[in-house]
């Protein structure tokens, strides 16, 4: 594949014949130095010329343009800010399609295209995963549809058994079960499993977290504690339970699937929620490093709904109630040719 067959595409000039030459591209060659550096001079050559403060103007941009696809689902129905630029905010456009459309393109071949040991070493096992800063929904064989949170990831047999339907979680996901009372589903954790049978529940098990959290919107889940294989409790519609990795119990909690539960429909909600944890969500919703560099702020405390706000203005938002100030950091090339994370500094303003 050629750069102009790349650039062709973006433009939505290319035929079907070299989309089909794109998506083998991406299948096959993508990941070699050739196909590295093809990616690298399409970035080079779509990358607007900007000082400081239009590449501050374009980061807001692209934080924009980045939320919505999330919103969409990886539509092409993006909602722009009013330029006076044309030709710069439409090269602008153009690169950030470039970045965001290769996970998606890459996800297209994995679920449309049978590659057999291509993503996993074991040929029986299949792995999705969201990229960073992005969602998707997927149905398992099954029936049971699966809404899969950022940086999450779902392996899964190519074919259940007839007894049960095992999925191993990595990060959260929201599930509506296939009813099949004879093949429990059961969604395995590192330290909690959750068991199910035809329900709709979320579970939250991020590798970076200390703790498991399963919300059970309807129907009924059994939780058992994967290391001692010891049921742990069975939850009622609306209860959410969060078990401590570390020291081995629990707290419950009741009306909170709304909270644990909008994401998948594109919201971000705070309920009371310290600076800790709003950060921690935030880094994860879009792709970014947060430090929070004055301990005085840890405490201060958000309730909040957010829908198709920027980072921009959720920051700026959260700063109004409180003395909470924050920096954004500029994206820096490193010296293999890719490129930081934006980072976000947050303390007490005018410190």
């Amino acid at each position: 594949m050629t750069k102009e067959l790349f650039i062709k595409y973006l433009q939505g000039s290319c035929s079907e014949k070299d989309f089909d030459q794109l998506i083998l591209w991406i299948r096959e060659s993508s990941k070699s130095d050739s196909g590295k550096e093809i990616a690298q001079m399409v970035w080079e050559e779509y990358e607007p010329e900007a000082g400081p403060a239009q590449r501050i103007k374009y980061d807001h941009l692209l934080d924009k343009i980045h939320h919505q696809i999330n919103l969409s689902q990886n539509t092409t129905q993006f909602t722009i800010p009013k330029i006076k630029d044309r030709n710069r905010i439409l090269s602008i456009i153009t690169r950030a399609a470039a970045i965001l459309m290769l996970p998606v393109l890459s996800m297209l071949v994995y679920i449309t295209i049978s590659t057999k040991g291509q993503f996993s070493q074991n040929t029986n096992e299949l792995v999705v995963e969201a990229p960073a800063g992005s969602r998707m929904t997927f149905e398992l064989g099954d029936g049971t549809k699966v809404w899969l949170n950022h940086g999450s990831k779902l392996k899964y047999p190519y074919r259940f058994d007839e007894k049960s339907r095992k999925v191993f979680l990595t990060g959260e996901a929201y599930f509506s079960v296939a009813h099949n009372k004879k093949a429990p589903f059961i969604v395995e954790t590192s330290n909690l499993d959750v068991k199910a049978t035809g329900t709709a529940f979320n579970v939250s098990a991020y590798a970076d977290d200390n703790f498991v959290e399963t919300t059970l919107v309807e129907g009924r889940v059994v939780l058992s504690d994967r290391v001692s294989n010891k049921d742990i409790k069975a939850l009622s519609p609306n209860e959410c339970l969060r078990f401590n990795c570390i020291n081995k119990d629990y707290t419950l909690e009741s009306g909170k699937p709304i909270k644990n539960t909008s994401w998948k429909d594109g919201r971000l909600v705070f309920r009371n929620d310290s600076l800790e944890v709003v950060a921690k969500k935030l880094a994860r919703w879009f792709n970014i490093d947060v430090e929070i560099t004055n301990k005085k702020v840890k405490d201060f405390t958000y309730t909040a709904t957010f829908t198709n706000e920027t980072l921009v203005q959720i920051l700026d938002l959260m700063s109004i109630p409180t003395p909470v100030g924050y920096k954004l950091t500029e994206i820096r090339k490193l010296s293999d040719g890719s490129f930081s994370k934006q980072k976000v500094l947050i303390g007490l303003k005018n410190n």
